[in-house]
């Protein structure tokens, strides 16, 4: 394509360039999360029927009229329930899951930079030990998932030269009982943010790509936590993975998952200005 405006030569290659990095993304990093995490990969839904006890209450998603088949349903908002009821159905042995490739409409989400009503995430589940189904089961798989994510960025810098390293080398775990300690008087959100912020780095190099996970025990299954990062085309706290561990239960066996965050994690990698 050619245009006598130069930027619009320029615009237009930098959207090539996305879309190739965006797909080196999803080839990079779908087997090696299944692979890591051994994971079979399994087809999702796009809707639920109104009264599925697989639609997560946290995320009930949109509700709309299928004229045609004279039903109500709900756009997914969420599939951890979905895909635990999986690991069911597959008699997934203890150390093994399923993933899927999420397409969520969350209606209650405020869209800005960093987030859309539309969530798009590769969303995982993985069966534990009934004994094994507690807060200690999220910090080494978020590491574990922390060092794909790394290794995601560097297969595109290898490719892209031009481009520059945006995740810090280690990932720091907190509790989020630990950081209000630190900052008494603050929302979290106010605290997360304060906790990323490059004035706290020590390495003025550093201080682009701090990255902390945050985890706390929730009153629907054993533990949660989010995986947020320092981004600095926009100079705030970016979402981009979260994982939970729930017990067994009529849904499925005990298991720990959660989602990777795939408009989010392009947005870091590859310096974007918004979702």
């Amino acid at each position: 394509y050619v245009d006598t405006h130069k930027e619009n030569i320029q615009v237009i290659v930098f959207e090539v360039t996305a879309e190739i990095a965006l797909t080196e993304i999803k080839r990079f990093l779908e087997p090696r999360l299944m692979e890591e995490f051994q994971l079979r990969r399994v087809s999702a839904p796009m809707y639920l029927p109104l009264d599925s006890p697989l639609i997560d209450p946290r995320y009930p998603g949109a509700k709309v009229h299928l004229e045609g088949a004279h039903a109500d349903v709900a756009i997914v908002g969420s599939l951890d329930l979905w895909l635990r009821g999986q690991l069911r159905r597959y008699d997934a042995a203890i150390g093994f899951g399923v993933f899927t490739i999420m397409n969520a409409i969350r209606p209650e989400v405020v869209p800005g930079p960093t987030a859309t009503v539309h969530v798009a995430a590769w969303a995982w589940q993985q069966t534990l030990a009934d004994a094994d189904a507690s807060v200690s089961a999220i910090a080494p798989r978020a590491r574990q998932l922390y060092s794909l994510l790394l290794a995601t960025e560097k297969r595109l810098l290898e490719m892209f030269p031009h481009m520059h390293p945006t995740l810090h080398k280690s990932i720091d775990i907190l509790t989020h009982e630990a950081l209000e300690a630190m900052m008494p008087g603050m929302t979290t959100e106010r605290r997360i943010y304060e906790y990323l912020h490059p004035s706290r780095q020590e390495k003025p190099a550093e201080r682009h790509c701090a990255a902390v996970f945050i985890c706390r025990g929730d009153g629907s299954h054993v533990a949660d936590g989010e995986m947020w990062v320092w981004n600095r085309r926009v100079n705030l706290p970016l979402l981009i993975a979260d994982i939970g561990v729930w017990k067994a239960d009529e849904i499925g066996p005990s298991s720990v998952g959660g989602n990777i965050y795939r408009n989010q994690l392009a947005m870091q990698l590859l310096h974007q200005d918004e979702v």
